[in-house]
């Protein structure tokens, strides 16, 4: 679970996880877009190098992008692969092109989306589990952002490991940039806020420069 404030990074983060998978360890990956056009996520990744029209022409593609916007403000999708911002729609689409791709990894930008057609807390618990336990049989590592907020508790609580994105304001009105792992069940890691950046490379971080220190 990727979570933050609108800005943060978490649609950044979510591409070069997929696009590091693809070109650093050839494993396929899948995003499912529920926040923006496709067609404006390749235009705007550009910026970072990544040609993602690039690794969708690969047979079997390196990278499969799922419209779930077009059919939340009510148009009909051009992409190949579309789905209703539901989650029974979100798993039937997922598995279809799992089977396809044989993606390895997933991204779904946001469960924010999904959540406001889930009557209560208990169900987008219940869901999100039901979406990891599938995803997880399938072999997937799957990443999923959420919006700060009473929803992104519920989903933090419910995955196998958080990571939470903020940025706040300095003396000099600059903003600073840092990252939490909050949890991750079966692994070690480094408790504590620490800083990042996000560069025409995409996301550099640095585990050494926790907030609050000097350098």
């Amino acid at each position: 679970m990727l979570s933050g404030p609108p800005g943060a990074g978490k649609t950044i983060f979510c591409v070069e996880f997929l696009v590091r998978g693809a070109l650093d360890f050839d494993e396929p990956g899948i995003l499912v877009c529920f926040d923006d056009f496709p067609r404006h996520l390749r235009s705007d990744m550009k910026s970072f190098g990544w040609n993602l029209k690039e690794l969708e022409s690969f047979d079997p593609p390196l990278l499969t992008i799922v419209d779930g916007f077009s059919s939340r403000v009510g148009l009909t999708s051009n992409e190949r692969f579309s789905m209703r911002p539901n989650v029974d729609s979100v798993l039937m689409s997922l598995v279809e092109v799992l089977k396809i791709t044989g993606a390895t990894r997933v991204a779904v930008d946001s469960l924010t989306s999904l959540a406001t057609a889930v009557k209560n807390e208990i169900q987008v618990r219940r869901e999100i589990l039901t979406m990891s336990a599938i995803l997880g049989d399938q072999g997937c590592t799957t990443l999923l952002t959420a919006e700060l907020g009473a929803h992104a508790r519920v989903e933090e609580y419910s995955a196998q490991g958080a990571i939470v994105l903020r940025y706040q304001e300095e003396n000099d009105g600059s903003l600073t940039r840092s990252m939490l792992i909050q949890k991750m069940r079966g692994h070690r890691h480094v408790f504590g806020y620490r800083k990042f950046s996000i560069t025409e490379e995409g996301f550099i971080i640095s585990p050494d420069k926790p907030i609050g220190s000097k350098s």
